[in-house]
C-alpha cells in the first residue's frame, strides 16, 4: 500500500537508465534518474514522496516538497490561468489550485497560504485557499498549555500582528509589539503559547512567557555574546532600544532586567561605556 501526497517507503523493483521503478504492489512507480541515489540495488528500500505526474500517472521523488497532504503552507504563485493558479511546490511539479478554491485574484510572484487536499477523484493533489474548515476550533487544554513550545507558520499580517497556524492545527496571533526580528509571510518558526482565550483563540509569542523562563534564555545569550567579544559589550541602560534589538532581538526593558540581575550576582561590572565580565 502507498499514499499519494505522503512519504512512502518502497522497494526498488527494477533499474532503468539510471532511474528505477518502485514496487507499490498494485503498480510500479517511476523514480527519475536525478532523484535516484547512486549505488542503489534491486530490493533496497527508499523513502519517497509520491505525487500525480498527470491525471492517470504517478511519480516519485526523493526531494522534499514544501508541504504534503493535510498540511498548511505559504507558496509562491508561478502561473495564473483562467481555470486556476500553479504554485511553486519545491519539486518538479507545481501545485495546482483550482479557480473555485481561490478567494481573490492572485498575481504571479505573490505568496498565498493554502491547505493541501486530494481532488474529488482522490487521484491528485491540489491546494485550497479556503482552509478554515481544516483548523480545529475547540482547543484541548490538556494537550496545549501556556509556555508550551509549538511550531508557527506565519501566513497573514494584520494591523495588530501576524496570524499563524499553530502545530498545523490551530489559528493563533503573534502581536507586533512582541516581535523583535524580521518576519516574512511564509516563515516557519518555533514559538510558545502565550494565552488560550475563552473564545478559543490563541495568543502566541516567539519568546517564553513570564520573566523567569524568558530571562534564563536571554541571560545565556548575553553571557555568550560577552565571551565572544572578549568579555565586553558597548551597551548600557542609555543604549537605544533599536540597537539592543539588533544585538539580541529583545526589548530594552528585558535587557535592563537581565543586566541588573547579572550585576547583583557579580557576574558583570557596569562601566560608563558598556558591560564587562568580572
Amino acid at each position: 500500500m502507498f499514499a499519494i501526497g505522503k512519504y512512502n517507503v518502497l522497494k526498488v523493483k527494477n533499474l532503468e537508465n539510471g532511474g528505477c521503478y518502485l514496487d507499490a504492489k498494485s503498480q510500479s512507480i517511476y523514480l527519475p534518474k536525478k532523484d535516484t541515489p547512486k549505488n542503489i540495488s534491486i530490493g533496497d528500500d527508499l523513502e519517497v514522496f509520491i505525487y500525480n505526474d498527470s491525471k492517470d500517472s504517478l511519480k516519485a521523488t526523493t526531494r522534499k516538497p514544501y508541504a504534503t497532504i493535510g498540511e498548511f503552507a505559504v507558496l509562491k504563485v508561478k502561473d495564473v490561468t483562467t481555470f486556476g493558479v500553479f504554485l511553486d511546490w519545491g519539486i518538479d511539479k507545481d501545485l495546482f489550485v483550482p479557480q473555485k478554491y481561490i478567494k481573490k485574484p492572485l498575481k504571479a510572484g505573490t505568496k498565498v497560504p493554502v491547505y493541501l487536499i486530494l481532488d474529488y477523484e482522490k487521484k491528485g493533489i491540489i491546494g485550497t485557499c479556503f482552509f478554515k474548515q481544516y483548523v480545529k476550533k475547540e482547543i484541548d487544554v490538556e494537550i496545549l498549555k501556556v509556555n508550551q513550545q509549538v511550531d508557527l507558520l506565519f501566513f497573514k499580517e494584520t494591523s495588530s500582528g501576524f496570524k499563524v497556524i499553530i502545530n498545523n492545527t490551530y489559528f493563533g496571533l503573534v502581536y507586533k509589539n512582541e516581535i523583535f526580528e524580521k518576519i516574512d509571510i511564509g516563515d516557519r518558526k518555533k514559538g510558545y503559547i502565550k494565552k488560550i482565550r475563552e473564545d478559543n483563540l490563541i495568543d502566541a509569542a516567539l519568546q517564553k512567557q513570564g520573566f523567569i523562563p524568558a530571562s534564563r534564555d536571554v541571560k545565556k545569550i548575553i553571557l555568550k555574546a560577552l565571551k565572544d567579544n572578549k568579555g565586553f559589550l558597548p551597551l548600557t541602560d542609555k543604549t537605544s532600544p533599536d540597537k539592543i534589538k539588533t544585538f539580541f532581538n529583545i526589548s530594552k526593558k528585558m535587557f535592563k532586567k537581565i543586566i541588573g540581575g547579572l550585576y547583583k550576582e557579580k557576574i558583570i561590572s557596569i562601566e560608563a561605556d558598556g558591560i564587562r565580565l568580572v
